[in-house]
């Protein structure tokens, strides 16, 4: 709660102090990002982030539960707001808690149980943060250790020259999956251009994702199977799969036409909402809820495809709907249901990287 305070308090004093003074247009903006996204870093901060810096999943059954997801998310989102220090304490935190001996990570500690095998997606995401963190404020020891998270992935995970979901971190047995949303495209621009990956595995990596075969619905399969070389699809599709299948082809200058039309066809069908879960063959919501992380990663799709600010501003008011917003109320600007107390670390850490990136970009507005 102290933490909360704190935060809301300085971004209130830096405000406050500026907006008498004469300010260039893009400081003051920067600014306004900074009050805007605070009451969610401050709900973070404070209800999910522990005194040893560990991201607990949830506040409910996972309370106790910390995944290598949180940390590659909070490690994106404090390299795009500039926070060097926070950032160190969670590379401690990957080092001493999720790290193996051999630089692979954990994808799941319950209490200090560690599980048996990583994720390829996490793993990508952490990598891609660490090199970024190295060149945005020059510190050899995060590319260093981005490179040997980095050598050991493309070791043990390449299967058919594809980097497969998982490997056991004993055995080394590696998993017969690439799911497609793992596929980031900034991860592997960034091994390619350390040297640790060379161009015909990046080249097959990319094609697996670009050149998938989409449904008569305009859906992207769910995984590949490299053993049979056949794509695989979904009967339910979870929409968190396709945005990000969506927002990472975008990243490589595709076009996700199909899924936009899509997203903004349900959306004006169902009064500016879209769900968690729909019907590949319907295309009919197959749940009734709501999820930030969803609204956020659209979000980010549009503002990588440059094209969508007005589609990308509705699914902002939305998500901020979701909200917590009374100042009055525990919990305060996280994204949570206050009856259940129901919340994720995802849906709290995604929507903090959409609205800075927004924000910042003055694509979105509060």
């Amino acid at each position: 709660m102290k933490m909360r305070k704190m935060i809301l308090l300085l971004c209130s004093f830096v405000l406050s102090a500026c907006s008498s003074s004469n300010q260039p247009d893009g400081q003051m903006k920067k600014l306004s990002a900074e009050a805007a996204i605070a009451e969610t870093e401050a709900f973070t901060q404070s209800y999910l982030i522990e005194k040893d810096g560990r991201i607990r999943t949830n506040l409910t059954d996972r309370a106790d539960n910390y995944l290598s997801e949180s940390i590659g998310l909070w490690m994106q989102y404090l390299v795009e707001r500039d926070s060097n220090r926070q950032f160190h304490n969670q590379v401690e935190v990957l080092n001493h808690y999720f790290l193996t001996k051999d630089n692979l990570v954990t994808w799941e500690l319950n209490g200090n149980v560690k599980a048996s095998v990583n994720a390829a997606i996490d793993d990508l995401r952490i990598v891609d943060a660490l090199f970024e963190a190295g060149e945005k404020w020059e510190n050899p020891a995060y590319t260093e250790l981005a490179k040997r998270i980095g050598k050991r992935l493309v070791d043990v995970q390449m299967k058919n020259k594809l980097m497969v979901d998982y490997v056991d971190l004993k055995s080394k047995q590696q998993s017969n999956e690439v799911t497609l949303s793992y596929i980031i495209p900034s991860g592997f621009e960034q091994l390619k251009s350390a040297g640790l990956l060379n161009e015909d595995v990046y080249e097959a990596n990319r094609n697996l994702l670009i050149q998938a075969p989409i449904s008569k619905n305009g859906l992207y399969p769910k995984y590949y199977n490299v053993e049979k070389a056949t794509y695989h699809y979904d009967e339910e599709i979870n929409l968190i799969d396709q945005l990000y299948v969506g927002y990472h082809l975008a990243e490589w200058q595709e076009n996700p036409d199909k899924l936009l039309q899509f997203l903004k066809t349900d959306f004006q069908k169902n009064d500016g909402k879209l769900f968690g879960r729909y019907h590949a063959e319907t295309l009919e919501a197959t749940v009734n809820y709501e999820s930030s992380s969803v609204y956020a990663l659209a979000i980010l799709l549009c503002l990588e495809r440059r094209s969508d600010g007005e589609f990308a501003q509705q699914l902002y008011e939305r998500m901020l709907a979701l909200q917590q917003s009374n100042e009055e109320q525990e919990y305060y600007g996280g994204y949570i249901d206050l009856e259940t107390k129901e919340t994720h670390a995802f849906d709290n850490l995604l929507p903090l990287i959409a609205e800075r990136k927004g924000l910042d970009g003055a694509n979105i507005q509060r």
